[in-house]
């Protein structure tokens, strides 16, 4: 083999290179790493061409699909945000897309030249064809992926299902490899297999498209109509001030009343201390948090006065919420949540004749909002996938997707656990 064809190999691998590498930025998000993220098509190359020389050391075919999946792997996980599972799909679609559009030409060029053996195509300018299909194929996936979309929709189960087509792919690969036979019919089997398994693949990724819009759809439609819910909730939360507000003033009438008779009667002392009581009653009920921001003390005084109303007690620890980066519905849709699920399951635990206080954190700490919310359960309550579900299955925790949805459109962290005793909510913005 001559300069000049080495030269071209390696131009070809480069090609490859770059086709894996807009395949990845196509369905995951790249992380931010300075320069190692701008030497990513130079680790990928290098890898690469190590994968290719295993061929000259006669590494069985299996050995070498192995080796690649678990580069592509590993390459995922060090420039890409994408969890384990994610890895391991797209790396075996990626690598089982590129088997078949080698193969797929392979056993065109076979059928028309008499070829005996599957690998037959040494010369490289001959392999460009081969790649430049690849590189068709992936501008069709980048049309069919129309945008980058949350997978946590996606359960577990579902990923499985999605990670059997590309696993059944390199399987009938592998058994195409090992079994290949030069007769004509076996060959015509083989790239109407390898055709078949090419379209399998795109629509694969058409249905999980479908499936990743829909969940995204059902997603805004329940962020819109909480939204409603909390306007709703909150003229509700209004109404019941007022009605306190009409009780108490009723109260403080009888109360200032009282302090004219007192007055009258020239006990003064009594009357300072009945109007000093009445003072600090009355600097409760207005303002039992005060964050500097009106939205947020709104939202918090209504439910500390809810949930005092339920014999049920808050405990806070609050900071200055002035320059709070999100909007109003936002912000209502963060507290609301998460307290009204706390209150509703403390109101449980009163019934039961235990004690119930909710801590509650709200700060901002190094230009981070910190929202944490503690309460006290009836039962432990199983977490799974974000997705809290009680003793008999069911969801549990009205309004937590909601939740998500807020904490995922700013890049946050939210985080769930239970056990026995409490349930914690903590959010990082």
């Amino acid at each position: 083999m001559g300069i000049g064809t080495w030269i071209l190999s390696f131009c070809i691998i480069a090609i490859e290179v770059w086709g894996s590498v807009y395949f990845f930025d196509i369905f995951m998000e790249r992380k931010r790493t300075g320069c190692l993220d701008k030497c990513r098509y130079i680790v990928l190359y290098f890898d690469s061409v190590v994968i290719a020389l295993l061929d000259l050391y006669r590494v069985s075919m299996g050995i070498k699909v192995l080796i690649a999946v678990l580069v592509y792997m590993t390459f995922c996980e060090v420039f890409y945000r994408a969890k384990l599972k994610q890895c391991i799909f797209f790396s075996m679609l990626n690598y089982s897309l590129l088997l078949l559009t080698d193969i797929f030409s392979l056993l065109i060029n076979n059928i028309m030249n008499s070829k005996d053996e599957l690998y037959a195509l040494e010369n490289p300018f001959l392999i460009l064809p081969i790649k430049m299909v690849r590189v068709f194929l992936l501008f069709v996936l980048c049309r069919i992926w129309k945008g980058k979309n949350s997978y946590d929709t996606l359960s577990n189960r579902e990923w499985r299902k999605f990670g059997m087509v590309p696993l059944f792919t390199v399987a009938s690969i592998l058994l195409m490899y090992f079994c290949y036979s030069g007769e004509k019919k076996v060959q015509a089997v083989y790239l109407f297999l390898a055709a078949g398994l090419i379209v399998i693949n795109l629509l694969v990724m058409m249905l999980m498209q479908d499936i990743l819009e829909k969940g995204e759809l059902l997603r805004e439609n329940a962020l819109t109509g909480q939204k409603k819910e909390s306007q709703l909730a909150h003229y509700r939360d209004m109404q019941a001030v007022y009605e306190r507000q009409g009780r108490k003033m009723h109260d403080y009438k009888n109360q200032i009343r009282t302090m004219q008779v007192l007055l009258k009667e020239g006990d003064t002392q009594a009357a300072a201390a009945l109007a000093e009581r009445l003072t600090e009653s009355i600097s409760v009920e207005m303002a039992a948090v005060n964050t500097n921001h009106s939205i947020v003390d709104a939202v918090l005084n209504q439910k500390f006065h809810a949930a005092r109303e339920q014999g049920v007690s808050m405990i806070f620890k609050v900071g200055d919420m002035q320059g709070l980066r999100l909007d109003g519905e936002e912000t209502v849709i963060l507290l609301s949540n998460l307290l009204d699920n706390a209150i509703h399951e403390c109101v449980k635990v009163v019934r039961a004749g235990r004690n119930a206080v909710i801590h509650i954190k709200l700060v901002q700490e190094d230009g981070k909002l910190i929202f944490s919310v503690k309460n006290p359960v009836v039962e432990k309550v199983q977490v799974t996938d974000g997705i809290v579900l009680d003793s008999n299955g069911g969801m549990h925790g009205v309004g937590l997707m909601n939740v998500k949805a807020v904490v995922d459109k700013y890049g946050g962290d939210f985080a769930v656990s239970c056990d026995e005793e409490k349930f914690q909510a903590v959010v990082m913005l």
